[in-house]
């Protein structure tokens, strides 16, 4: 007889689940009730029950928070939910989570209620007939274990023998596979915006469900956001599958159980393993190309990428900027626009785009007469950042910022620190208070406790300049200050200020000065 846990916050509910059936029929005994899954999960650590009948939406710990404690407890029974009309996301949720089915609670009736009970039953006795034993013994999972491991390193290493491969995993005692198709699931977690990630296991059941008609010693699996499908051709045509229907399979299974898009990359008519290992690593390339917007499902044959930037050299580019002398700013935004849009367009690779935007700025920089301290700091900034962007979008914003401070610089502000945000308060009080150590953008951003690109975004939105831009004023204006002691030494007003060279102080005071600090002193600045 198999034990049967109730729970549900209405107990009218539990009344009719209770008398709409003779449950010892059916080989089932209620053994308690429970109003939570607080209470529920007190139950079944006391009775073990075999099914958990629960409803979704209850007080205290719902149907998923329960279903998701037993399994982190580790006790062994199924799970039938009931929901309502409009608890679809849960029940798909439940259903990912392993629950064997659910009912709806208009429509629960003994004819729907006894035929649930018996798929049910029919998986308890399964587990009941094989003595709970594991699919592999302990010496079978270090086997499928060390096999894996031989795939990836295959894979991931062009060194690793495609010989030691097939001695692991016993390829060379089998029929050779013949012609093969590649298929990468990636997952742009940044993109996804999601809190928290979804478990490598939930993943790996819910490619498992995609693949049910297919050999899952071929599912290789390299992190939560990385899988590799290996799957010989002849499997393909066995079940009247091309590999791009089997990538449009899998990107519906996540979206619908998941609501993920990944990028799903795939090839067919590989020869052997050796092609297929080189168009593994061409596809690590391709991916690059979510840089410009989510890849979704692509034939890797039939995507043509760039290493160039197409149009003019950006030597070319700055004196064709340049040569605009009255609106310089307002064309060069809508040249780099059509730039950056034509690189989308041919599937230029990011890394070329960032290099070339990067060399224009320091191109743009050397040719513009009057660049002040500031402006330098600003430029040197975004190029920094734009060094380090994921993103067209972030390209295109520092880019544009770069430009501005070229073109078009603005006055710093005036604003005292009531006008502005707590963040930028902290930072501004960090700065003040450590100008005269080593700080960067990142020590700042630490202490505040904010991405470095999203404090030097609102620090500059608020105070007109840049983080470094500002630390090196405050540095010059305090050095200043203290050059009106004809006693002290060049050396220590610069070690005093945050300069550990003193050649390097002297060649910025004189950017921002105009004059070395030996020339301010003697000129009766101070």
């Amino acid at each position: 007889m198999y034990q049967v846990l109730i729970v549900d916050d209405e107990p009218i509910v539990k009344i009719a689940l209770r008398s709409i059936i003779t449950w010892n029929d059916l080989g089932f005994h209620i053994c308690a009730t429970a109003s939570n899954g607080e209470e529920a999960l007190e139950m079944a650590g006391r009775f073990h029950p075999n099914l958990i009948i629960c409803d979704l939406k209850m007080p205290i710990m719902d149907g998923l928070e329960l279903i998701k404690a037993v399994q982190e407890r580790k006790m062994d029974c199924e799970f039938l939910v009931i929901s309502n009309y409009e608890d679809f996301n849960y029940v798909r949720t439940a259903l990912v989570l392993g629950a064997s089915d659910y009912i709806l609670k208009v429509s629960i009736s003994p004819e729907e209620l006894t035929g649930q009970l018996e798929k049910i039953k029919e998986k308890l006795d399964q587990k009941s007939s094989q003595h709970e034993k594991i699919l592999y013994s302990k010496d079978e999972v270090l086997l499928h274990q060390e096999q894996q491991a031989a795939w990836q390193e295959f894979f991931t290493h062009k060194s690793y023998k495609l010989s030691e491969l097939e001695n692991i995993t016993g390829l060379s005692q089998n029929k050779p596979l013949g012609s093969l198709s590649l298929c990468q699931i990636s997952f742009d977690w940044y993109a996804q915006n999601l809190e928290p990630l979804p478990s490598a296991e939930l993943l790996r059941n819910t490619l498992k469900n995609a693949l049910e008609q297919f050999d899952r010693r071929r599912i290789i699996f390299f992190s939560a956001n990385n899988t590799l499908l290996v799957i010989p051709e002849s499997q393909l045509k066995q079940h009247h599958k091309t590999i791009a229907g089997l990538s449009a399979r899998i990107a519906q299974f996540f979206q619908y159980y998941m609501s993920l898009s990944p990028a799903i990359l795939y090839q067919s008519g590989i020869p052997d393993l050796i092609e297929a290992r080189n168009v593994y690593h061409n596809f690590q390339e391709l991916l690059e190309l979510g840089f410009y917007g989510p890849l979704a499902q692509i034939d890797a044959e039939k995507l043509m990428v760039s290493s160039a930037v197409p149009d003019v050299s950006y030597k070319e580019l700055a004196m064709e900027i340049l040569a605009i002398p009255d609106k310089t700013l307002e064309y060069a935004s809508c040249r780099l626009t059509k730039l950056l849009d034509s690189c989308k367009k041919h599937h230029v690779m990011p890394t070329k785009v960032i290099q070339y935007c990067a060399r224009l700025l320091g191109e743009l920089e050397y040719h513009v007469s009057g660049i002040t301290t500031i402006t330098h700091d600003q430029i040197a900034d975004s190029t920094d950042i734009i060094r380090n962007v994921i993103s067209l979008e972030e390209l295109s914003k520092n880019l544009m910022d770069a430009l501005q401070a070229i073109f078009a610089p603005k006055q710093p502000s005036c604003n005292t620190s009531a006008d502005y945000s707590p963040e930028v308060v902290q930072a501004l009080s960090y700065i003040q208070n450590n100008y005269s150590r080593k700080i960067s953008l990142t020590s700042v951003a630490e202490y505040v406790g904010l991405s470095s690109g999203y404090l030097c975004r609102i620090f500059k939105e608020e105070t007109s300049v840049s983080i470094n831009a500002y630390i090196n004023s405050l540095r010059m204006t305090k050095a200043a200050e203290l050059l009106k002691d004809k006693n002290s030494y060049i050396k220590e007003i610069a070690i005093s200020v945050g300069f550990e060279d003193q050649l390097y102080f002297s060649r910025q005071f004189k950017r921002y000065y105009g004059v070395t600090p030996s020339e301010y002193r003697s000129s009766g600045h101070s």
